[in-house]
């Protein structure tokens, strides 16, 4: 009987341990915007599976689409800059790490001035909520971005930080991607 116990515990526990971290699917649709344009992003992601993801912006006085693009799956659109700048930011670790980055800073024409894929690893921030796939908690449920410039030119880009305790994340100009390794390239 004892050891019966044991066997039904164990089987629970590998069950639960199983489920535990399982990537999370989300089904979204964002929105931000400036005097001039209106900035769209949906997505449909399925674990590491991205269905569907893109990025609009659309031009308010004549409703015409001046930019559209597939992107990583964002979970937050900021205008930065009064709508100068908007920035995408997500959380989904497992949806965002086929596309290499979960940080985009573009201006309303579409002009992508900054990729970063930001993780415990990457050294941007000071304190990384991340779990094995499903999850990465990297910036402020309301994240606030600042944008450090020398001689006019865009230097690093600030945000906000998890946790309200830790140092703001500071975060490069240009493409900073990671790259997944693909199942052709076999193990080495």
């Amino acid at each position: 009987m004892n050891r019966k116990f044991i066997i039904s515990i164990l089987g629970m526990l590998i069950s639960v341990f199983s489920q535990a971290d399982q990537p999370r699917g989300s089904n979204l649709h964002i929105w931000s915007e400036n005097d001039d344009v209106y900035v769209l992003h949906s997505h449909v992601t399925r674990a590491w599976t991205v269905e569907n993801s893109d990025l609009r912006i659309i031009r308010k006085d004549d409703g015409k689409v001046i930019f559209n693009a597939k992107t990583t799956p964002f979970t937050k659109i900021v205008p930065v800059e009064g709508g100068a700048y908007f920035a995408g930011l997500s959380d989904l670790q497992a949806g965002s790490m086929p596309h290499g980055y979960n940080f985009a800073l573009f201006d309303s024409m579409g002009n992508f001035i900054s990729r970063v894929y930001v993780s415990r690893e990457s050294g941007y921030c000071e304190k990384v909520r991340q779990s094995v796939s499903q999850s990465i908690g990297w910036f402020s449920r309301n994240p606030k971005i600042k944008l450090d410039r020398e001689n006019g030119e865009i230097t690093n880009i600030v945000v906000s930080p998890y946790y309200a305790d830790s140092k703001p994340c500071y975060l490069p100009v240009g493409d900073h991607l990671i790259k997944l390794r693909s199942e052709s390239q076999g193990s080495s």
